[in-house]
């Protein structure tokens, strides 16, 4: 299996009810195709984590990459994977990741890893074991 996250810059004229229906069919495809994995928005940026069989996990990032709702996605990791982060979840959504907008824009903006991501990381794929709460 195939784990992915990425960040990318949000289309700024993004309503609540067009992030309601992102997820909403994000969770249903990914239902369909047997992935996993949690979206965050900052009212900026997105960072999602996909993951699941490779060739449909590369099949979903190619719709990902084409789709006009954001710009800029870069891969910030990228690994084959014997168990999921997020099994639980088509895909979780969190608009309360709290206490990281800072971090998340900056990370997007650079589009690297560094030792000032770990606090973000980590508090992002705790979301799969917490639930979301």
């Amino acid at each position: 299996m195939l784990s992915v996250i990425y960040v990318s810059v949000a289309d700024p004229g993004l309503a609540p009810a067009d992030i309601a229906s992102l997820v909403g069919k994000a969770q249903a495809n990914n239902a369909r195709d047997a992935l996993t994995g949690a979206l965050i928005y900052n009212g900026q940026n997105f960072m999602q984590l996909l993951e699941g069989p490779v060739a449909r996990v590369e099949a979903c990032l190619a719709r990902i990459r084409a789709d006009l709702r954001h710009n800029g996605m870069i891969e910030i990791r990228r690994r084959l994977i014997d168990e999921r982060e997020f099994a639980a979840f088509s895909m979780l959504y969190s608009p309360l990741f709290r206490d990281h907008d800072a971090d998340l824009s900056r990370l997007a903006a650079r589009g690297a890893l560094d030792a000032q991501d770990g606090r973000l990381m980590t508090n992002f794929l705790a979301l799969g074991r917490a639930g979301g709460a």
